[in-house]
């Protein structure tokens, strides 16, 4: 009986983890579907997202802030403003590039925290994370040849890679301080500052959130309740049984399941040097991943898909 419910709730877990995949899927077929400026799009995202989840933890978790140093305090808001600039570039990539190269680019998060281990902390690389990276170095020079005489294509994926190294510092960052907060609070302040930050931002760009029209918004709607509550929540929950790197590499069902939505929904099939930089990136990351790179572990959270 005791083995029976340890299994019912492993498939429960994998159940969720596959919600998780499918709500992420569908962040960049919204985008592209979206009529507004990334801006708009990507500062609403988080706000429409933070509403609900500050509720939540200021009802169950509100002791939770007074445990808070100074230094997590200022390691928080980094985690928010490093939110901000990935939904924020990701979302302007989205829109200049194509949904294969977006997701699979933005997937390398975990070389790039493999990478910034190594070079701000010292800590050794293994032989899998230095293949992921050739191969995966490979995958993105195939791609960028994909896109040579697109300038626009070119800058979406230039906004990809800031956005995977954002994500990266986001994930990083919060390493210390979710060992204070839970899921819930964390990420209900780090998605409040990224709002704020990205709405700052969008007064500065002289961009208006009003005017886009009523299709532009319900699908803003769609993208903070599947990849932001759906998608996030799905992974982190995930992660209290299952490892991180079981579920970074589950993560790689995004860009698979994004560019087949694409392919239907929105009549964008890859091209084929596309398709081959896009599964190279990829098995790069699976195969570091594989080796025994592990993003954050269990108790931290999780990765930071679309």
């Amino acid at each position: 009986m005791n083995r029976a419910w340890r299994e019912g709730v492993a498939g429960r877990e994998w159940i969720v983890l596959l919600a998780g995949v499918v709500g992420f899927a569908w962040a960049a077929p919204l985008v592209r579907l979206t009529d507004a400026p990334p801006l708009v799009i990507a500062s609403l995202r988080l706000v429409l997202a933070a509403l609900p989840l500050l509720a939540v933890s200021a009802l169950r978790r509100r002791e939770e802030l007074r445990l808070l140093g100074g230094r997590d305090a200022g390691l928080l808001a980094l985690a928010g403003l490093a939110l901000a600039g990935y939904v924020g570039l990701w979302t302007a990539s989205v829109q200049d590039t194509s949904i294969a190269a977006a997701t699979a680019i933005i997937a390398t998060q975990p070389l790039i925290v493999g990478l910034g281990a190594w070079v701000a902390l010292g800590e050794r690389p293994t032989r899998p994370l230095l293949i992921g990276i050739a191969i995966a170095a490979g995958g993105a020079l195939v791609l960028a040849g994909a896109d040579l005489g697109d300038g626009v294509s070119l800058r979406g994926d230039a906004f990809a890679a800031l956005g995977a190294v954002c994500a990266s510092i986001y994930l990083v960052t919060g390493r210390r301080v979710r060992a204070r907060l839970s899921n819930v609070s964390y990420f209900a302040l780090a998605n409040a500052i990224g709002a704020i930050a990205l709405l700052l931002a969008l007064a500065a760009s002289g961009e208006s959130l009003l005017g886009w029209g009523a299709e532009a918004y319900i699908l803003i709607v769609l993208l903070a309740l599947l990849p932001q509550l759906l998608g996030h929540g799905a992974f982190t929950w995930a992660l209290g049984s299952l490892p991180a790197a079981v579920v970074a590499v589950a993560a790689l069902g995004e860009p698979v399941g994004a560019t087949a939505i694409g392919a239907t929904l929105l009549d964008e099939p890859p091209t084929l040097l596309e398709a081959l930089g896009a599964a190279l990136l990829l098995v790069g990351v699976y195969v570091a991943l594989r080796g025994g790179l592990r993003l954050v572990t269990r108790e931290d959270g999780g990765g930071a898909p679309s």
